[in-house]
């Protein structure tokens, strides 16, 4: 299977706990409706990219639920069921975990390191290599659990501790084949440089001066990336000046207070037509139209 072609996403709700407890950044306020606009404008970007979606009912007892990026590492057909490194966060693998297995059928692997944190936002897949940022989230016991997981692939742990990158796709992500962008600010540099070392294949860089520069979702020959205003003229500029694929803007201003960047938002599947079982606690209008959709297409 080719790296970055998929046909699914699974995406969560967001709930209505997600306004005053989700984890934010230096208590900001969050609009609760501005920030599910954000989301559905996510869905409809993805559905224009050849994405059908799973969207899974929202859990009011965890409020970033609609981060499901970093509850799963999903590489071809098997996947890496997280422990993500928030403790408010861990109880989300459930039901992800059984979507994935028991309704997708694919190959989950368990992480059985009792002190092991990862989250999926971590985890940077190149086609090639797999990148993993050992911080403030994921640990080296996580790292290595990315490795036992995903054998055909050399996995390296990239040092983020020291730097004010959460997540190390918050400062790095591809956005072609062997193409990588990198964000503005001192971190991102710092990252890219110790990966730049450690490094097995060589990759173009598009450097942004943004510090959300590297919000960016490659998928599908596409490239989903944050709007104009946001990321400031320069920035758009070398968007439209050194990129040629097909690009969608997303503008999220209310996500991003709870660290929430646009590959956070979803999982992204390759699912053979045989996998045709695909449930979730969706409600029963929801269910009945994905699974009409499935039946079509047998």
């Amino acid at each position: 299977m080719a790296a970055f072609h998929y046909n699914y996403a699974i995406v969560s709700r967001i709930p209505n706990s997600f306004k005053e407890r989700a984890i934010t950044k230096d208590n900001c306020q969050i609009d609760l409706e501005k920030a599910r606009q954000e989301y559905k404008n996510l869905l409809s970007v993805l559905q224009s990219c050849d994405i059908n979606l799973i969207e899974l009912q929202e859990d009011e007892k965890y409020p970033d639920c609609c981060f499901v990026e970093d509850t799963a590492v999903v590489i071809g057909g098997t996947v890496l069921i997280t422990r993500p490194g928030h403790p408010s966060r861990q109880g989300e693998v459930g039901e992800i975990r059984r979507v994935l297995k028991n309704d997708l059928s694919f190959n989950v692997i368990e992480m059985k390191v009792a002190d092991a944190k990862l989250d999926g936002g971590d985890v940077l897949f190149t086609g090639k290599e797999i990148f993993v940022g050992v911080g403030k989230r994921t640990n080296e016991a996580g790292a290595g659990a990315v490795a036992l997981a995903f054998i055909d692939y050399d996995v390296i742990p990239i040092n983020i501790k020291d730097t004010e990158v959460l997540h190390l796709k918050d400062a790095v992500n591809v956005i072609g084949r062997n193409e990588l962008v990198v964000a503005g600010g001192e971190g991102p540099k710092i990252i890219m440089k110790r990966m730049d070392c450690l490094k097995t294949y060589n990759y173009k860089i598009l450097q942004m001066p943004s510090p959300i520069g590297a919000d960016m979702l490659y998928l599908n020959g596409r490239l989903i990336h944050r709007t104009n205003e946001e990321l400031a003229k320069e920035s758009y500029g070398l968007l439209d000046e050194k990129l040629q694929c097909t690009r969608h803007q997303l503008h999220l201003g209310e996500l991003s207070k709870a660290y929430g960047n646009i590959s956070s938002l979803c999982i992204l599947l390759r699912i053979n037509r045989r996998q045709q079982k695909v449930l979730s606690n969706v409600t029963d209008p929801d269910l009945t139209q994905f699974l009409s959709i499935c039946q079509q297409k047998s």
